[in-house]
């Protein structure tokens, strides 16, 4: 198997792909924690100004 590409190049490629790719799944999970912290405070909100 032949790479056209010089494996510390391709190496350091994969790290930044790699790095990429955590960057948005934390980025994707914080705004999930988020939307639902707001939403149970909401819901909190809701249920102590109705009692």
């Amino acid at each position: 198997m032949t790479m056209t590409m010089p494996s510390p190049i391709l190496a350091s490629a994969l790290v930044l792909a790699a790095t990429a790719a955590l960057a948005l799944c934390s980025m994707v999970l914080n705004a999930g924690r988020r939307s639902l912290i707001r939403i149970r405070t909401e819901r909190n909100r809701n249920t102590k100004t109705q009692g």
